[in-house]
């Protein structure tokens, strides 16, 4: 129950917290993208509807007692679980443990790709290349199981294969594409 609250949660202080990718009023003349008066005017406007629902976030946040500390507490809480999970499921792949490794994904979108112990021993096989360095050979498993994206760690992409820089379980695990 916890885990279901939490992830939404972290989702929202993302939101809440995360710095606009528009910054300066002259930031389109800045790039080298063609793009239409229609095109500039939906970016400005999608800008003020993103601070203005950041706004109403942090506010529903704050009322219901989560403030920075609180949310603070709970992203700390969120990583350790990930590295917690993130090590069950490299545990299970080296020991070649279909069963643990069931349980490790349990609840994560890399679950609708692993489905039965063949895709498991393919998916063991990625990781392997991964650690050889052959990142080519990985990624076309990867592909075959229809996880989207591979890389270190979770970003925001799906993707997990050998050890995390960005850690997230869940805000990037690998999932089908869609």
């Amino acid at each position: 129950m916890m885990k279901n609250i939490l992830i939404p949660v972290a989702a929202f202080a993302v939101t809440v917290t995360g710095a606009s990718a528009f910054t300066g009023g002259d930031w389109a003349e800045k790039l080298d993208i063609d793009l239409t008066d229609t095109q500039l005017s939906a970016l400005e406007q999608a800008k003020e509807v993103r601070e203005e629902s950041r706004e109403e976030a942090k506010q529903i946040l704050e009322d219901a007692g989560l403030d920075e500390e609180k949310m603070q507490s709970i992203r700390e809480a969120m990583h350790e679980a990930r590295e917690e999970n993130r090590a069950e499921v490299k545990a299970a792949i080296e020991a070649g443990d279909y069963e643990a490794f069931k349980t490790a994904i349990e609840d994560s979108p890399l679950a609708e790709n692993i489905t039965s112990e063949a895709d498991f021993e393919k998916f063991a096989e990625a990781h392997e290349l991964m650690e050889a360095g052959d990142r080519e050979a990985a990624k076309e498993i990867m592909d075959e199981l229809g996880i989207e994206k591979m890389g270190k760690g979770h970003g925001k992409g799906h993707g997990q294969m050998g050890e995390g820089d960005q850690g997230g379980r869940g805000e990037g695990r690998p999932g089908k594409t869609r």
